[in-house]
């Protein structure tokens, strides 16, 4: 489902960019441009080489800017990155800025996207920081080639902090905003894997360089070093935002701010098929979350499911056997499962389930006990296998048709997620609770509720 109706009501890019002209005042784009039997102009998505021309021919259109984007870096996408702008306005107007405004990038890219754009679009000052030799040289030309030295300056981060780099000459450096794309996976296995095969298949082409997209640690921790100095530079930086790929990832970055007693919000970015987040944070006594409204319509958010779980045996009361049984379970259910993180009483873990392995429990144990007590009527030993019935796995004893079923249906359900979803297990009042919240997959929200009532059912 395309999600342009709800990006920030200020997008110009809610109303789609006019290819037809596009192709008619940029021959490059009309060297990509494709035409149906309509007349209609579009390009092919998937193809890099056409996303980063239409990047450029957008970027010189709507804001007169002339950005080289290197073949193997990341293309940025403009109405992405107009959203998280556009959400720094709504921020800075809470603190009523309206004078000279100064803006920290952190991981710029040899693109300086959002330097460029808060440049020329709102006349910030930008510092943008980069750890990469190359990006920082390509990001370097762009910002001269669009003659915006006297707005835009870039450092080079030698060091293993975010900000010292950015402080290291002045200390008294103020700025009213940092942001932040960060890194989104921690390997390749995980960026490979990153995508739900439940979800429809993303329309843009993949690009970006490992750099731009791996860390240590993946963007959980990269947010979270984020946090930790914003503690050092509260007094350098009004507000401290990043975006948030993943939104497991947000929920465990928003508990960590509570836990600190800090004043935070998050917003949504939406554009095409994607969904991205926003986190900012503040040290002032401002109640950002209370003053920032939402000036859109928002998604109907997801409603977590919570139920209160029977006490185990008096001395397996505490969160580290509760979760032992909670693998149990999961394990029993072929739902994969990560520890995303650990605390005294909680515990916060993503689940994915490929099967649905809840389903029917009492007919299948039924299925199961009657083919056991009708082999329990034969001899022991079996002519053709020569097992005993002891020595027989369950999936033998169903018949050839119900195997042979399970076995296509294997094969079908694997390459699909049935449900995706983020379970916290915690201690309240001295009972374990659950909370889990659907993310997607095609059994839907009701998928989660049976797999709660298996949980629930087989507790104890």
């Amino acid at each position: 489902m395309a999600l342009n109706k709800y990006m920030h009501p200020r997008n110009i890019y809610k109303t789609p960019p006019d290819f037809s002209k596009l192709a008619k005042t940029y021959k490059e784009f009309s060297d990509v441009a494709k035409v149906d039997i309509t007349g209609k102009v579009s390009i092919d998505f998937k193809d890099p080489h056409a996303l980063r021309v239409l990047t450029k021919s957008l970027l010189k259109s709507d804001f007169n800017l002339d950005v080289n984007i290197p073949e193997d870096r990341l293309v940025p996408t403009l109405p992405l990155r107009l959203n998280y702008i556009l959400w720094i306005e709504d921020l800075l107007s809470v603190f009523n800025k309206n004078n000279t405004v100064w803006g920290l990038d952190i991981g710029t890219g040899a693109c300086a996207i959002y330097p460029l754009l808060a440049a020329v679009k709102n006349k910030w000052y930008m510092i943008g920081t980069e750890t990469d030799n190359e990006s920082l040289e390509k990001a370097t030309d762009n910002i001269k080639r669009n003659n915006l030295q006297h707005m835009i300056t870039l450092k080079k981060n030698l060091t293993t902090s975010i900000f010292e780099c950015v402080f290291l000459d002045n200390n008294q450096q103020m700025f009213d905003f940092c942001m932040c794309n960060p890194p989104f996976y921690t390997n390749i296995q995980e960026l490979l894997e990153s995508r739900s095969p439940a979800r429809p298949e993303p329309k843009n082409g993949f690009t970006g360089s490992p750099h731009e997209l791996i860390t240590e640690g993946g963007e959980l921790q990269f947010c979270r070093k984020i946090i930790e100095e914003s503690k050092i530079y509260k007094k350098n930086i009004l507000i401290f935002t990043t975006m948030v790929g993943h939104k497991y990832n947000l929920k465990e970055l928003v508990l960590d701010l509570k836990a600190e007693g800090i004043e935070h919000t998050t917003t949504e970015f939406c554009q095409g098929r994607v969904t991205r987040w926003g986190l900012a944070w503040t040290y002032e006594d401002f109640k950002l979350s209370e003053l920032v409204v939402a000036k859109h319509k928002s998604r109907k958010k997801n409603v977590p499911i919570t139920i209160s779980l029977p006490e185990l045996p008096s001395e397996k009361n505490n969160i580290t056997d509760y979760l032992e049984k909670m693998k149990i379970l999961l394990l029993d259910l072929k739902i994969i499962f990560k520890i995303i993180s650990k605390r005294k009483n909680e515990v916060n873990l993503s689940i994915i389930a490929h099967k649905n392995t809840w389903s029917n429990q009492r007919r299948k144990r039924r299925l199961l006990k009657q083919s056991l007590e009708s082999q329990t009527k034969q001899p022991k030993l079996d002519s053709e296998n020569h097992l005993t019935t002891e020595e027989l796995n369950p999936s033998q004893l169903l018949s050839k048709e119900e195997t042979n079923y399970s076995e296509n249906k294997d094969i079908r359900e694997e390459q699909e997620i049935i449900v995706q979803g983020v379970m916290k297990l915690y201690i309240k009042e001295n009972h374990p609770n659950i909370e889990m919240e659907y993310l997607n997959g095609s059994a839907g929200k009701e998928g989660l509720h049976q797999i709660i009532q298996y949980i629930k059912n087989n507790w104890k």
